[in-house]
């Protein structure tokens, strides 16, 4: 089964995910260094970022994930949706950009995609 690292300060979107993606084991980090040291450990297939985060920024997170691991998979969930957002987090390494208010089915069916 593969894993897939949630990093978000809402538990409430993480319990969403984690209830609706059923392919895959869901581990949670809530700031940015808790999920740096989560990726090194469990090394997931896939990080599911968001971007405001209590201590980093999620563009700090990637660019740390990726000194790390260069293949690593970052998809961006973040409230924030705005096209430049998108484009640094692309630039930083980000393979997706998604918007939590795209809606959940959607969501799952980007995540699903990303880890096939």
């Amino acid at each position: 089964m593969k894993n897939i690292l949630v990093v978000d300060d809402s538990e409430m979107f993480y319990r969403l995910l984690k209830n609706a993606i059923k392919n895959a084991k869901v581990e949670w980090a809530q700031n940015g260094e808790e999920a740096i040291k989560k990726y090194l450990q469990i090394k997931p297939e896939l990080v599911l970022l968001d971007l405001i985060l209590p201590d980093l920024s999620g563009i700090e997170v990637i660019e740390k994930i990726k000194e790390e691991d260069k293949d690593a998979r970052v998809v961006v969930l973040s409230g924030i949706d705005n096209y430049n957002v998108a484009e640094d987090a692309k630039r930083a390494g980000a393979v997706k950009f998604i918007s939590k208010s795209a809606g959940i089915k959607y969501i799952i069916e980007e995540i699903n995609r990303a880890i096939d």
